[in-house]
């Protein structure tokens, strides 16, 4: 065997999938057997987005715009209600038939053209990898200081053109090493370490708050800031904080199928959602607000980031005690990046490249590869000053939000929800979704028209001096989340009624991956997996079935062969029925002889 058949994703064993350059065991769609999340896992991947310090810092930025404290809140609130109602929608795809957002977007753009969403997410993962790393790197880089006076005072060797410090490369890499054994545990089995990382992680920041309060003297955190001038500046700044939380997890958003795909049953991540942004999403950046106004550095300005906070006191103050608490409050911050990098950025990265290169690239070796491409980000830049982290954050809405409502809009408006597994693994030209020569150009004209507006916008509010003094094109870029969104789901779905698509609405008639139980089957009018065949050597396997050359075209079974299998389900049914009832028949003659 040579290292190139080395290299090759193992194939499916339960359901006979044959690895190729569309399909291997983790884009397939997932059978029961891997569907092990529950609410309690979707309130933990919920959670841990906010209990991170990007999170912590989202508030301080959102006060930097002029917003008082309870506007802060109230956008907060809104932002996160958004969040929660796309993400609900456009992760349901994933809980009724059990695939990931990179299959979802070859049923959205086509076979060829779902490489373009896919390398999109892929990219942000990155770069949110890369952020988040950074930011842990940070949080050792307080954990070794506490413990060594010498590592706190490294001689710095880089450029001032670096922004950063020897220390803090040495953490980073550090970093990287910490995350790469938690990238093989896989989604399946994460549940106990993201527990634990919640509990660290919020026990960690309301002691930091506490301690702040104790420590510190308040400074109102928008004194030194810039401020609302009038009414309508006001509105659109709220605008530009909507789209800044909604920015930060866009991401998130877009390849929330990915992980609703594991959800045991449709439903059970609609309540872990709605409290993991409801409530960290609220309260964490509450909490950052209280500590950055009671703290400031030398030049009077918050501290907005816990681990410059931590930092900063360990300058100070170089004590036991001092050095204790920092040492735990870092330990514990390093948790939640550890988590939040693995699940929501690592995991994603991975199976977004497992959805590119299925052949060669499953989830863990995705994982692998996306923390080697994070370094070309350069994610230490994103926290030199907290307006760049906001532009930041805002400027990922750009390409994502339209996509997601494309998505949304093909799903529910134009599909009505239903679609064809089988047709989602091949480039056959007859599939359902190989449109025109794989791509979908309506989806793709739509996302272009709507993108294209925002680019001016964007490009003009990087060079803003004074954020009450915009063009009308930034005004439109601060509010994109939003306007894209309407304009691209609304605009998606006209042209898909002007210009309508094969095979809309249609769906499998037999469960060919074993995705489904007998009951979730046939609610979805589909016939039910059957083992039998595979004992018998007669199963209909998707080699046979489904392949490049010949196409993956559900149509060509035979019929004799439907009916048998439907018979054969039947008749196990009947068969399981009569055994139940025998076997109470018999239980209450036993009870009457005794």
């Amino acid at each position: 065997m040579g290292l190139r058949d080395y290299l090759v994703v193992r194939n499916d064993d339960r359901s006979g999938v044959q690895t190729n350059w569309w399909i291997n065991p983790d884009i397939i769609p997932l059978p029961p057997s891997r569907r092990t999340w529950g609410r309690t896992e979707f309130l933990g991947f919920w959670s841990i987005p906010h209990l991170c310090i990007s999170s912590w810092t989202t508030g301080s930025v959102l006060v930097s715009l002029g917003l008082s404290t309870w506007e802060t809140v109230a956008v907060l609130l809104v932002g996160q209600g958004l969040v929660a109602y796309l993400a609900i929608c456009n992760g349901w795809i994933g809980g009724k038939w059990h695939i990931g957002f990179t299959v979802a977007q070859r049923l959205v753009l086509g076979v060829y053209g779902s490489f373009i969403g896919i390398v999109i997410s892929v990219v942000m993962s990155i770069i949110w990898y890369g952020s988040q790393a950074w930011l842990g790197g940070l949080c050792i880089s307080v954990i070794l200081g506490s413990c060594s006076s010498s590592f706190l005072n490294m001689p710095n060797t880089l450029p001032p053109s670096a922004l950063m410090q020897t220390r803090d490369l040495i953490s980073f890499i550090l970093f990287h090493i910490l995350s790469i054994p938690l990238m093989f545990v896989g989604p399946e089995k994460i549940k106990h370490p993201v527990i634990l990382s919640n509990v660290l992680a919020l026990t960690v920041m309301i002691s930091l708050t506490l301690w702040t309060v104790k420590t510190g003297s308040f400074k109102d955190p928008s004194g030194g800031w810039d401020t609302v001038r009038d009414q309508t500046n006001r509105w659109w700044t709220w605008l530009y904080g909507i789209t800044a939380v909604l920015g930060s997890v866009s991401s998130g958003i877009l390849n929330h199928a990915d992980f609703t795909r594991f959800a045991r049953r449709q439903g059970v991540q609609t309540s872990g959602t709605l409290f993991g942004l409801f409530v960290p999403g609220t309260v964490i950046p509450l909490l950052g607000i209280v500590t950055a106004s009671m703290n400031t550095d030398a030049n009077g300005q918050p501290i907005w980031n816990p681990v410059d906070l931590l930092m900063d006191r360990l300058m100070l103050d170089y004590t036991f005690l001092t050095r204790a608490g920092c040492f735990f409050c870092a330990a514990g911050l390093i948790t939640s990046q550890l988590a939040q990098n693995v699940l929501g950025n690592a995991y994603a990265a991975g199976m977004g490249l497992a959805g590119l290169f299925p052949k060669y690239v499953d989830i863990k070796r995705g994982c692998v590869i996306a923390a080697i491409l994070s370094w070309a980000c350069q994610p230490w830049q994103f926290y030199y000053v907290s307006s760049m982290y906001l532009d930041i954050m805002s400027d990922f809405s750009v390409t994502l939000m339209p996509l997601t409502g494309i998505m949304i809009a093909d799903y529910f408006l134009v599909r009505r929800q239903r679609i064809q597994l089988t047709h989602l693994y091949t480039r056959d030209t007859e599939s359902s979704y190989y449109y025109t020569f794989g791509v979908n150009w309506r989806a793709i004209i739509v996302w272009v028209v709507c993108v294209a507006p925002a680019i001016p916008g964007m490009i003009d509010n990087l060079a803003v001096e004074d954020r009450a003094q915009v063009t009308a094109a930034v005004l439109y870029y601060r509010g994109f989340c939003v306007f894209g969104f309407l304009q691209s789901l609304l605009l998606y779905w006209g042209v898909m009624r002007v210009f309508p698509a094969q095979n809309l609405g249609e769906q499998d008639e037999v469960d060919v991956y074993g995705t489904f139980e007998s009951e979730e089957a046939i609610d979805l009018g589909i016939t039910p997996f059957n083992k039998e065949f595979e004992a018998e050597g007669q199963r209909l396997s998707l080699e046979s079935l489904l392949s490049d050359h010949d196409g993956l075209e559900m149509q060509q079974l035979k019929e004799e062969e439907r009916e048998e299998l439907e018979h054969r389900t039947r008749q196990r049914e009947v068969d399981e029925k009569d055994a139940v009832e025998e076997a109470e028949v018999e239980g209450l003659l036993k009870d009457r002889r005794v």
